[in-house]
């Protein structure tokens, strides 16, 4: 199902939960306000089976730190079926014993947070002295076959975009047949720390022209169409992507993703939390399955590009009164 915009809506993120074991500086939480409820097993395989029914086909499972619900293996078995490919982003501290049983359940790849392979500035970013824990989750997770695996690198000034902690990144991610994919840091309203985002907020321009200058090959990924680059480092390949969505419309018009959050919200933008779709209260109060394709549909209905530039084509018209207007009284905005 196209959005007004005209963008397919391929991709489900879905927050499991907004538990976490670390506490990093530029953790965004997926935009959602601070929440304990979580959903359960069930609901979820209802709210994925109906999110197929409007072409949806891929999920990400987020968090929060989704390891943290010992349900999770139950939860990808439950999904699985119903979508071509089901992953995973995580910190990895809890991977190495949950790699196989997860692969096992449908699980598919993993993105694995790793923003320094240097135990003081991990242990500083994160609050956690974890890097080794984190290195035997990806290998696990590379024993299980859980592929490719990314490594998310958020980059932030002076720290993680220093040409030398990249090349031991890359070096590490060829050494464990693992990508590289270099974040730029958002700034969230209400989740990140605007201080924190001024000081180390890093614009990924000087290491985006220096893989780009190296690529041997540069493919566009479909999601956000952001670069993927190939190069060789030491003489083998290895792959970077570069996520660059601050300011950046062409990021905006080439989004696929709809967002769950852990309490039951369907959310149409990372950075926004105007016209929620309240999913998980239809559910306790015994909504159909039809009923949940209909809010998947309003949820789709309602997206809008955060940035816009002179690209972004004009919405496609509403009829009067139409509950998918963002400006109506029929939408309450939720911050």
């Amino acid at each position: 199902m196209n959005d007004r915009y005209g963008r397919a809506v391929t991709d489900l993120r879905i927050s499991l939960t907004q538990r976490c074991n670390l506490k990093c500086v530029f953790c965004h939480m997926e935009g959602q306000p601070p929440s304990r409820e979580e959903l359960g097993r069930d609901d979820l395989g209802r709210i994925v089976r109906a999110a197929a029914r409007v072409g949806i086909d891929r999920v990400k499972l987020t968090g929060g730190e989704p390891t943290l619900r010992t349900d999770l293996p139950e939860i990808v078995a439950e999904i699985a079926p119903h979508v071509g490919e089901v992953s995973m982003t995580t910190n990895g501290l809890l991977l190495e014993d949950l790699a196989a049983p997860l692969r096992a359940a449908g699980l598919a790849r993993v993105n694995v947070s790793l923003p320094s392979l240097t135990p003081e500035t991990y242990q500083r970013l994160t609050g956690v002295d974890g890097v080794d824990r984190v290195v035997r989750g990806i290998r696990a997770a590379k024993r299980a076959g859980l592929a490719p695996i990314k490594l998310n690198v958020v980059a932030l000034s002076g720290l993680t975009d220093e040409p030398r902690a990249v090349e031991r990144l890359v070096a590490f991610a060829q050494e464990e047949g693992a990508w590289v994919q270099l974040i730029e840091f958002e700034n969230v309203r209400g989740r990140v720390d605007p201080r924190v985002y001024r000081a180390l907020h890093s614009e990924l321009g000087r290491l985006k022209e220096e893989a780009a200058e190296r690529a041997f090959r540069t493919e566009r990924n479909r999601l956000h169409g952001r670069p993927r680059y190939t190069f060789e480092h030491r003489g083998l390949p290895v792959t970077l992507e570069v996520v660059q969505p601050v300011e950046n419309p062409s990021f905006c018009m080439a989004c696929h993703r709809l967002r769950l959050t852990s309490d039951g919200k369907l959310k149409g933008c990372l950075m926004t939390n105007e016209g929620l779709i309240d999913i998980g209260r239809s559910l306790r109060e015994g909504a159909t399955d039809d009923e949940i394709v209909e809010s998947f549909r309003l949820a789709i209905g309602r997206r809008r590009p955060y940035f816009v530039g002179p690209e972004t084509p004009s919405p496609a018209p509403l009829p009067a009164g139409s509950p998918l207007s963002l400006d109506g009284v029929s939408l309450p905005v939720r911050t």
